[in-house]
């Protein structure tokens, strides 16, 4: 079985309206994060400068957050 670790990474820039931001990694990564990846109830977003915790999915379009949670 894979262990599956957590990354950790600041908002970059979050977009209520649009319901999109990027979160930079430490390695300088850029990774797209949509509000369906934030773990919670109700109205889910992201505040700039926030630190984050995600698992990394890699598609065709680029890196994606999933499971993002704030730290």
């Amino acid at each position: 079985m894979a262990t599956i670790e957590r990354l950790r990474g600041t908002v970059t820039e979050f977009s209520p309206s649009d319901g999109a931001g990027i979160i930079t990694i430490a390695d300088g990564r850029e990774v797209v994060v949509r509000y369906s990846s934030i773990r919670g109830e109700g109205v889910r977003k992201l505040e700039k400068g926030a630190v984050v915790s995600f698992l990394l999915e890699e598609t065709h379009r680029g890196l994606y957050a999933v499971c993002v949670q704030p730290e």
